[in-house]
C-alpha cells in the first residue's frame, strides 16, 4: 500500500473516530442535562450521527459488498477486517434507527433506549477486535518479510 493511501484511510478513521466519541460523548451528557444546554447536546448527538449514518449509507451502495469472499492470497486479518467492516456497516446503519425508536419509547424498560446503547458499545467491542486482528497481522507480516 503506498503511504499516501496509508495515510489517507488513518486520517479517515480518526476523524470517524473522532466524531463517534463526540456522539457518545453528547449522548450521554443527554441523560444528565436539563438545562439550555439540552437542545445543544442533541445536536451535537444527533449532527454527527446523521453525517456518519450518510456516509456509511453511501460506502454500503457504493463499494463492492462482493469482498467478502476469503480468497487464498487474502491474508486472515485483512478478511476479518472486511468482515468486520462489513458489521460496523450494519450498527451503525442501526443505530440511527434505533436513535428515533428512542423518543417514541414509551414501555417502562425502556427496550430502544437498551438497545441502542447495546448496539453502540457493541461496535466499540467489535472496534477492538479490529485493532487486535490487525496489529496480530502486522506483526506476522513484518516478521515474515524479516525471514
Amino acid at each position: 500500500m503506498p503511504k499516501y493511501q496509508g495515510r489517507h484511510l488513518v486520517a479517515i478513521h480518526v476523524v470517524v473516530a473522532l466524531m463517534l466519541l463526540l456522539t457518545w460523548w453528547t449522548g450521554e451528557s443527554i441523560k444528565t442535562e436539563t438545562g439550555p444546554f439540552a437542545a445543544l447536546y442533541y445536536v451535537g448527538h444527533i449532527f454527527p450521527g446523521s453525517v456518519i449514518f450518510i456516509l456509511i449509507l453511501f460506502e454500503w451502495i457504493v463499494r463492492n459488498q462482493g469482498k467478502l469472499i476469503h480468497t487464498p492470497s487474502l491474508p486472515q486479518h485483512l478478511w476479518i477486517n472486511r468482515k468486520l467492516h462489513r458489521a460496523y456497516y450494519l450498527i451503525l446503519l442501526a443505530l440511527p434507527l434505533t436513535g428515533i425508536a428512542v423518543f417514541f419509547d414509551f414501555f417502562a424498560s425502556r427496550p430502544f433506549y437498551r438497545l441502542h446503547g447495546i448496539l453502540f458499545y457493541s461496535l466499540l467491542a467489535l472496534i477492538v477486535i479490529n485493532l487486535i486482528s490487525m496489529l496480530i497481522g502486522h506483526i506476522a507480516t513484518k516478521q515474515n518479510n524479516l525471514h
